[in-house]
């Protein structure tokens, strides 16, 4: 039994630690995943925490997992396939931007439980309900899926640079790029204002675009089936 402040005693289990690590994710900090860190946290010698994990890359995964099993919960019961989809996809992206240490380290990983395993089990069924051949549902299942955690990998790094190279880099698109010379760069000098306006979202909005413009095209040519919307 462990007692975590004053207030509770309870019983160091890989859960316990997990959620501990999740509020320490949550605030931004790069070292939540240290024994020292999840120590502090929960009132324990750092020493314990390795008793329910063998190394540091098994706590990695297993709070990853918990990232994508938030995102999960956070899409709502009742929607086509389509927008069950996407709904997933800007979870993810913005579970792994508020934990943004975690995000980063995780988003190239395979996690082996069950968040991801509902993740993977909603997309390849959303994709059998629009009509695709078995082949075709688990290729473009993995295409959306390394997309959408590469784009939120890069969301969660770019969360945890320093604000000042964050606000110089946001400051490179109205300036360096507006200011570039069109005689040497002429698409960049044409296209420089509406670069400095493009918004993340509206960049994962053209990446899932893109993925179903893809998918329409693919389920038209499955032999006898008719894609649902």
């Amino acid at each position: 039994m462990v007692n975590v402040g004053s207030r509770r005693t309870v019983r160091l289990t890989p859960e316990v630690i997990v959620d501990a690590a999740v509020r320490i994710a949550a605030r931004g900090r790069p070292d939540g995943l240290t024994g020292r860190a999840l120590g502090e946290e929960l009132g324990v010698d750092r020493s314990a925490v390795w008793r329910h994990f063998a190394d540091k890359d098994a706590l990695l995964r297993a709070v990853g997992d918990r990232l994508l099993t938030m995102a999960h919960e956070r899409v709502p019961s009742g929607l086509g396939p389509k927008q069950r989809m996407e709904h997933l996809a800007g979870a993810v992206v913005a579970v792994f931007t508020e934990h943004p240490h975690v995000g980063a380290a995780v988003a190239p990983r395979t996690t082996r439980g069950p968040g991801e395993f509902a993740l993977v089990e909603m997309m390849l069924a959303a994709l059998d309900e629009l009509g695709l051949e078995p082949a075709d549902v688990v290729r473009y299942q993995r295409m959306l899926a390394e997309s959408v955690l590469s784009y939120a990998g890069m969301r969660a790094g770019y969360a945890v640079l320093p604000d000042k190279l964050r606000a110089g880099d946001e400051r490179a698109w109205a300036s360096e790029y507006v200011g570039a010379d069109p005689a040497r760069y002429p698409a960049i000098a044409a296209h420089a204002p509406a670069l400095s306006e493009l918004s993340p979202d509206l960049v994962l909005d053209t990446l899932i675009e893109a993925f179903w413009t893809a998918v329409d095209a693919r389920a038209r040519t499955a032999p006898g089936r008719e894609p649902a919307d």
